[in-house]
């Protein structure tokens, strides 16, 4: 597979050093050499932009507060693969675990590694053999005109699924519409050990046309006076809120603003600011209609939007800011 000649304005993690050890998070951290890039990113998936301390040498970094992030592939191209192995001069092996990738005298030519992958994990634990190194190209789908965003693995996982991940890209024919998740996997060892670790997937979930730009919140729920009251909204709230729309007129969204309306909102969306609150609903109900071209114009003008929704409330209401 050949490379992605495309710029590439920062790249997503699922760790970090602290005080130079390594560290496992629980979402994505994204690091970027522009700040701009970062204080967007922040804005459309949590946290805040901040100076890189955590390795991985761009300028910035954002620890989000998704586990899983919707972005979109350009086809097959988007995925590079190979095996790699490398030593204290270099890469010595680098193959697409059939043929030699390089140096050029040996490119194409049979590379020796074990056809079965459980094989070639065990060569590669040995350090006889070459470890996966899969880098992955795409853009956020909330906000693709971001440029576009890199994620590099050596997960075993992954490479046992490229196979079936190349083939979805290719059905849906164009850019695809993909969650990039980091999911958690706990296990018990034969020892009886227990043992918890994140792995990268990538599940294809068609064209983006026809699928919503942001997966479900996952984000922690804003507390509540009520205990009762619902922390996420579920779709009998959801229909049982929002008026039907005539079949004979346009698919249309209407806002209508007041400080009660807005706090209830935040608290079922999950939702901790009134912009969060505009986007997650907006974002419901265009997605609704698979208007997913006006919910792209929509995010441009959310500032707007809850400029407005500020105007509206009262002087001494400060709840959703």
């Amino acid at each position: 597979m050949t490379q992605s000649t495309t710029a590439r304005v920062g790249r997503f993690h699922q760790g970090r050093l602290s005080e130079g050890r390594p560290q496992v998070l629980d979402a994505w951290r994204i690091t970027t050499d522009d700040v701009l890039v970062a204080t967007r990113v922040a804005s459309l998936l949590g946290g805040h932009a901040q100076q890189n301390e955590g390795g991985g040498g761009l300028a910035h970094e954002v620890l989000t507060n998704r586990e899983s992030v919707r972005v979109l592939m350009d086809g097959p191209g988007a995925v590079t693969a190979r095996m790699v192995l490398w030593s204290s001069k270099g890469i010595i092996h680098d193959c697409d675990g059939s043929a030699f990738l390089s140096p050029q005298g040996k490119k194409g030519q049979p590379c020796g590694c074990h056809p079965r992958l459980e094989d070639k994990k065990l060569a590669a634990r040995e350090g006889r053999g070459p470890m996966p190194s899969i880098d992955l190209t795409f853009r956020i789908a909330a906000a693709p005109m971001l440029g576009a965003f890199h994620f590099m693995t050596s997960s075993w996982q992954l490479t046992a699924q490229l196979s079936d991940l190349m083939e979805a890209l290719e059905r849906v024919g164009g850019p695809a519409a993909c969650d990039l998740t980091t999911e958690l996997v706990a296990l018990t060892t034969k020892t009886g050990t227990n043992v918890c670790y994140r792995k990268p997937v990538v599940k294809v979930l068609g064209n983006p046309d026809i699928v919503a730009p942001d997966p479900p919140r996952t984000a922690a729920p804003v507390p509540d006076p009520k205990p009762s009251a619902p922390r996420r909204r579920s779709k009998s709230t959801y229909e049982s809120t929002t008026p039907p729309t005539p079949s004979t007129a346009e698919p249309a969204c209407s806002v209508s603003v007041d400080a009660a309306t807005l706090r209830r909102a935040a608290q079922v969306l999950g939702t901790s600011d009134h912009q969060e609150t505009v986007i997650a609903a907006l974002s419901e109900a265009v997605a609704r209609r698979q208007q997913t071209v006006e919910l792209a114009r929509l995010r441009e003008h959310v500032g707007r939007i809850a400029a407005i929704a500020r105007q509206a409330l009262p002087d001494g209401d400060s709840s959703l800011t």
